[in-house]
């Protein structure tokens, strides 16, 4: 028994001494420090994330972290972060902070071991975001019209992305944006100019530069100006005016009482060439036709841009009333005056103000003349329309004797003793005359183209409401006509008799002359119904 004790005593002591030199040994054997660098995120254009990875910790770390720099191998001599966090993780996590924009980086986490040299991981590569663009300045505006100004900017930084529009941006508010109205002048840095149109006259804007790339929109200092007052009137040039194409020549059209529309009658040559500008002797602002637009569609050009297309002249030659409206860019082209003009109201013959089918006559080649010899009563008054409505009616204005007229005035009186009246209306001069009718037999006939022979002339039968002359004839054609001062030649109120009626020459009354035999005639003449006779 006692021998047995003494063994077990010894096999005890070396399975301890065994497994106390085999702990010893085993507690040596360590894995070699590694670290790794596992991703890059929520990279800004100023920051991003960077996360390590503790592969193994070797004899331990005194600091982790990220290294980065602008080239590849970046050491801890380079810029760095510490991990200062307390996470039992082998991950950690730093964030880069202070970094250029539009710039490349290289990353690598790192480990400083306990009593000896760094170790890094694996290097990634981040690019930070670009940055709004720098628009370091806002032009003052020069160049101000009523309708344009120009301005500008510099744009001093891309933001380090390409500049994908540039210009002004401008409002009649404060702050004005790109949603507000805008130009585009480029996509490179630098200075610009730009040019503001359709603007409101005598008003203040507020204007900022700009300029765009992929991280957004900067914007330059706000400055502001006021607009000048509309022009009183505009010239008309081109070679289908009497002005050509000499902008010191231009012809004057005034502004309506709407502003912006400006309207005139102009002589203009068939199938010409017609333009407009504001200032004479300066070729912008310019207007005429906008390219590639209908007819009637204003295009300008406001200074620093292409010319418009001429306007086409319409045919035949003769007046037109030209407007120009700029606020609405649109022009028109019309004939001056109206093809037809009809007298209303109860001062008329038998004719009311309700009826409105009183024709006057066209001087023949004299768009802007009408004339009419009418019975008028001893008492109220008539108006003038460009057609069979009450619209566009226009009277007098001034003296009670008719003189001037406009549109809208007041009713005409008739002179206050019933009878033949010869009326007449001047589109041109805005007049009316009313005057003892004059009508002449002339030429052969009568022997004489004199046209203030008393020998020729009607006289008026106000009893019988009609004008006659009993003269005797030579074998010829009959010739009559009206006289007044305005028509500047005899044959422009010709007349016939034709069939029993009377027959203008300003609606229709050129057909053959009535031949008439040698011997005594009566000429009859009721203006009234309209009748003729020749006996």
């Amino acid at each position: 028994m006692k021998r047995k004790c003494i063994y077990n005593i010894i096999v005890v002591l070396f399975a301890a001494v065994f497994f106390s030199a085999c702990t010893e040994e085993m507690s040596e054997v360590r894995l070699e420090s590694r670290v790794s660098t596992t991703q890059t995120q929520s990279v800004t254009s100023n920051s991003a994330t960077v996360t390590g990875f503790i592969v193994a910790e070797g004899a331990g770390f005194s600091e982790k972290g990220v290294c980065y720099a602008t080239a590849t191998g970046p050491t801890i001599s380079n810029s760095k972060v510490a991990y200062s966090g307390t996470s039992k993780s082998a991950t950690f996590t730093v964030n880069l902070t202070g970094l250029n924009y539009a710039t490349k980086y290289y990353a690598r986490a790192y480990a400083t071991i306990v009593g000896s040299g760094t170790i890094y991981g694996e290097e990634y590569t981040f690019t930070t975001l670009p940055v709004i663009p720098t628009v370091s300045a806002t032009a003052s505006a020069t160049a101000i019209t009523s309708f344009t100004a120009t301005s500008g900017g510099n744009v001093s930084n891309n933001g380090g992305a390409s500049i994908t529009a540039r210009g002004i941006c401008y409002s009649t508010k404060t702050g004005p944006k790109i949603t507000d109205s805008k130009t585009t002048d480029g996509t490179t840095t630098g200075t610009f100019t730009s040019l503001m149109k359709g603007l409101s006259a005598n008003t203040t804007y507020y204007v900022r530069a700009y300029a765009t790339n992929s991280a957004g929109t900067g914007y330059g200092p706000e400055i502001s100006f006021k607009t000048a007052a509309l022009p009183a009137a505009i010239y008309a040039l081109g070679d289908g005016t009497a002005a050509g194409w000499d902008n010191t020549k231009a012809i004057k059209i005034d502004q309506t009482s709407t502003p912006g529309v400006y309207e005139g009658v102009l002589d203009l040559t068939e199938s010409k060439s017609l333009k407009f500008i504001q200032d004479l002797g300066a070729w912008q602002p310019q207007w005429g036709q906008a390219k590639g637009q209908s007819a009637g569609i204003l295009g300008a050009n406001l200074g620093g841009g292409d010319d418009p297309d001429a306007i086409t002249t319409p045919s035949p030659s003769g007046k037109y009333k030209v407007t120009v409206d700029l606020g609405a860019m649109t022009y028109k082209v019309v004939a001056a005056y109206p093809s037809a003009l009809y007298m209303i109201g109860d001062g008329v013959g038998d004719w009311s103000w309700d009826n409105t089918d009183l024709p006057m006559i066209p001087v023949f080649n004299h768009p802007n003349l009408f004339w009419k010899i009418v019975w008028m009563n001893a008492s109220g008054g008539f108006k003038f329309a460009p057609q069979k409505a009450w619209k566009d009616d226009f009277g007098k204005t001034g003296d009670a004797t008719g003189g001037i007229f406009a549109k809208g005035g007041d009713n005409i009186p008739v002179p206050g003793t019933a009878g033949y009246y010869m009326v007449v209306v001047d589109l041109t001069a805005n007049k009316i005359a009313i005057a003892d009718p004059k009508v002449y037999l002339i030429g052969n006939t009568i022997g004489s183209w004199d046209t203030s022979n008393p020998a020729g002339l009607f006289t008026v039968d106000n009893a019988n409401s009609v004008v006659t002359i009993t003269k005797t004839l030579a074998a010829d054609e009959l010739r009559i006509y009206a006289w007044h001062p305005w028509f500047t030649d005899w044959w422009q109120s010709e007349f016939i008799i034709l069939n029993g009626k009377i027959v203008f020459r300003g609606t229709g009354g050129d057909q053959t002359r009535v031949p008439v035999t040698a011997g005594s005639h009566t000429v009859n003449l009721n203006f009234k119904t309209g009748d003729g006779s020749i006996q």
